[in-house]
């Protein structure tokens, strides 16, 4: 097989913005490769980019890499985490939309082609959006359990590098945030990582390893209590996460004929 040459960077082509155009079509290119050499393809025939970028920065081994390319199946998620995950998305949309008096449009299970955001909200003027304008783009995205994920907030913002990410961690009663136009850099440094790990794969120029990937399931232990915290912490966070994105967005609670902390039914 033909060794896959690494990726220069064009000669003139310094701004970051261009930095990051030039990056993200490299990755493009690897991760079409590599859904060509390993059969990596959804129901409709496309690159699973998104899962093969989250590969190439899950693990720092290549020949990990390959096995999760090629044999892992991802583990059964018990239910009540999606159920959880689910509710906590649906009250957030519809408290943001319920308070949005036109000032702002909010997208729910909004696709990418890197991903599928929890909650896209884009400011508005006038009923139209700013975005194009230099406009507010926020990504929120909603953990359910302790986990967080710091990688996938990288890749959204790989391809909203204008926009804030969001993290809203319910049971931790955290709020995160990344900006996009902040940290430029590190989103550029993120895709020429996965780049490098990338073209290892495809040239296969590494060693064979023996990690075990098979993790154990995960196992509920208390779900009455899971279910018991979760719901108080939702309860408690709606309101402080609403308030964040308004503030994201540069509107005030006043503007809406809200207090702060505030949440009024349709």
């Amino acid at each position: 097989m033909e060794k896959v040459v690494l990726y220069r960077f064009p000669a003139g082509c310094n701004a970051k913005d261009d930095l990051l155009s030039y990056l993200r079509s490299m990755l493009d290119e690897v991760c079409g490769k590599i859904a060509e050499k390993f059969a990596v393809y959804d129901r409709a025939g496309r690159p699973r980019k998104a899962f093969i970028l989250d590969v190439l920065t899950r693990y720092t081994c290549p020949c990990c890499a390959v096995k999760a390319l090629t044999q892992m199946r991802r583990p059964e998620v018990d239910s009540i985490f999606k159920e959880c995950h689910n509710l906590a998305v649906t009250l957030l949309i519809q408290a943001l939309r319920n308070m949005s008096k036109s000032c702002f449009a909010v997208d729910g299970e909004f696709s990418c082609e890197y991903g599928r955001l929890d909650v896209l909200v884009r400011r508005l003027n006038g009923g139209l959006l700013q975005v194009q304008a230099g406009g507010k783009e926020l990504i929120v995205e909603v953990k359910t359990n302790m986990g967080v994920s710091m990688k996938q907030a990288l890749r959204y913002l790989m391809e909203k590098p204008e926009a804030t990410a969001i993290v809203w961690r319910v049971r931790k009663r955290q709020i995160l945030v990344i900006d996009g136009k902040k940290h430029r850099a590190l989103i550029a440094i993120y895709i020429a990582a996965a780049l490098q790990q990338g073209l290892t794969v495809l040239n296969g120029d590494f060693t064979p390893c023996n990690h075990n990937l098979m993790a154990e399931p995960f196992e509920l232990k208390n779900p009455q209590s899971f279910l018991d915290d979760f719901l108080t912490c939702l309860t408690d966070g709606l309101p402080k996460i609403v308030d964040m994105v308004l503030e994201a967005l540069l509107i005030s609670p006043q503007s809406l004929g809200m207090g702060a902390g505030e949440i009024t039914p349709p």
